[in-house]
């Protein structure tokens, strides 16, 4: 498998694909997912990270904001990872050896399709795939949200000065 994506034919259960599909590697839905059978509660916090847990277990994490910074520390099952954000949008993930293993983007539509390419074939086990995919998809949104933010108030502001603009003319 090369790459992983998301069919979003039912927003309230997104379905990972290996590759384009029709290989289904897990259901996902706000708070919970379905991945080999499994059951995982779902937390997402965009300021303080996001927490996959599997019967109590802790079982992915990520460690740092997803809304802010460009490095988000991972934890799967005690194997660390590292999200690196090359720029504002384009991101990497490295392994606790510092090499990289998959790469995912904001830009065209990288929200809604939200694939994460791996280097080559992966051999990583199915938890880390999903997870990192998982923390990939949270972390685009996060950002996206955020900069629609941005972008409201920015037109907000520029809205009253004009209209003060108008009105003290």
């Amino acid at each position: 498998m090369h790459y992983v994506s998301w069919d979003r034919a039912d927003k309230d259960n997104l379905k990972l694909l290996a590759e384009a599909g029709p290989e289904v590697l897990g259901v996902f839905q706000p708070d919970r997912a379905s991945v080999n059978g499994e059951i995982w509660d779902l937390v997402v916090s965009p300021e303080s990270g996001a927490i996959a847990t599997r019967g109590g277990d802790e079982i992915v994490r990520a460690h740092d904001p997803l809304r802010r910074g460009d490095r988000v520390r991972v934890d799967i099952e005690g194997r660390q990872y590292l999200m690196v954000g090359e720029s504002s949008r384009n991101w990497i993930i490295d392994d606790a050896d510092g090499n990289k293993v998959a790469q995912f983007t904001r830009d065209q539509s990288g929200v809604r399709k939200a694939i994460l390419e791996f280097e080559g074939e992966t051999h990583l086990p199915l938890t880390d795939i999903a997870g990192l995919a998982w923390l990939s998809r949270s972390l685009t949104e996060a950002r996206q949200v955020q900069s629609a933010n941005v972008l409201i108030a920015t037109l907000t502001l520029m809205s009253a000065v004009a209209l003060a603009v108008w009105f003290l003319m």
